[in-house]
């Protein structure tokens, strides 16, 4: 699993300052896997309700709208 650092801004936070988000491409790993599954991102606070209003499009999609709206 990946530490939480938010996918928006790149802050890391603990986790009780932020939260994951499951995509419409999510893949869980594989029994006794190691790894972070496809589709599942964190966000920071800052971030995180604007990521769940999003997690009808895929990460990438997601990411990118997230994204053009920080700049």
């Amino acid at each position: 699993m990946k530490p939480p650092i938010c996918r928006v801004c790149a802050k890391r936070f603990s986790m009780k300052d932020g939260g994951l988000v499951r995509f419409v491409n999510f893949v869980p790993l594989p029994k006794h896997r190691v790894g972070h599954p496809r589709g599942l991102e964190w966000f920071c606070g800052e971030h995180l309700d604007s990521a769940k209003a999003l997690a009808s499009l895929s990460s990438s999609e997601a990411l990118g709208r997230l994204r053009s709206h920080e700049q």
